[in-house]
């Protein structure tokens, strides 16, 4: 299931790309902030997820998929509303951008943050006599 979903975020990051996401024209102010929205709605929803009681026998690819949705379906929305509003500002670049913050946060939770020590044994730990 695992290698699934990285080939939903690799086909999703590869239409991303069809926009030129590396140009300077496309990182402008409304590009980073989608992308920070859209990461910080992913964060919310994994941490809700990973915290609640009720959510929490939830695998860990259950809560990726997910925040990864959850995030994907609110910029779309957004994009949608745009479109219907009166200066019709709605850009496949927004959601180019939303789908960027969306794989970072993705790639940020692969991070592991709690590495493991080795126990310590009685010969590493320091005894001091006062």
């Amino acid at each position: 299931m695992k290698k699934v979903l990285f080939f939903i975020m690799l086909l999703t990051f590869l239409g991303a790309t069809g926009q030129n996401i590396t140009s300077e024209d496309f990182w402008q102010e409304d590009k980073v902030k989608h992308s920070i929205g859209v990461f910080g709605i992913s964060s919310f929803t994994y941490a809700y997820l990973s915290i609640h009681n009720k959510h929490k026998n939830l695998t860990e690819l259950e809560k990726r998929l997910i925040s990864l949705s959850t995030a994907l379906v609110a910029g779309g929305l957004k994009e949608a509303f745009d479109s219907i509003s009166p200066n019709h500002h709605a850009s496949w670049g927004d959601m180019g951008a939303n789908t960027v913050g969306a794989i970072a946060f993705q790639v940020t939770v692969s991070i592991p943050l709690n590495i493991k020590r080795k126990k310590k044994t009685v010969n590493d730990l320091a005894y001091h006599k006062d």
